[in-house]
């Protein structure tokens, strides 16, 4: 039998809470049903923890970090997954600023020639503008940064 897949595009954005929750209540009985992998693609992070046993962060077209859900969650090795999680909202103060990440997403037919991440990363040094580091393991997940010892 051919592998199944299930892809689910961004399947809770800009749903009420009430409609997201019956999205996700689905997704899960799919799950448990369904002989066959879910890939589930999402910006928000908190519906990922509730469905996935594990995450891929991707950046620019560039797969930057991979681990099990809670780990690559609980601990970002990746500087764009640690903003990425930094950006997050729903524990934040009302009086505190919303984080967010400086600078631009590169142009798909423009991209630097190292690191993708480097001109928006605040762990950047000369040898990120080098070249794209290959994901690499690291503490029990999958990291693509040059500087993983030094920032981890």
């Amino acid at each position: 039998m051919p592998a199944r897949y299930l892809i689910a595009d961004e399947p809770t954005t800009a749903l009420d809470a009430t409609i997201e929750a019956q999205i996700i209540d689905l997704l899960r009985r799919l799950r448990n049903e369904f002989s066959g992998s879910i890939i589930f693609i999402s910006h928000n992070l908190g519906t990922v923890l509730q469905l996935c046993d594990e995450v891929a962060v991707m950046y620019g077209g560039h797969l930057v970090e991979l681990g099990a859900v809670r780990d690559v969650l609980a601990k970002p090795l990746h500087p764009y997954s640690r903003a990425l999680i930094g950006c997050e909202i729903d524990d934040q103060p009302r009086n505190v600023p919303l984080a967010f990440i400086p600078g631009k997403v590169p142009e798909p037919v423009d991209t630097p020639p190292g690191c993708i991440f480097a001109p928006r990363c605040s762990y950047a040094v000369e040898k990120c503008e080098r070249a794209m580091p290959a994901l690499r393991p690291f503490k029990g997940q999958l990291a693509a940064c040059a500087r993983l010892e030094d920032i981890t």
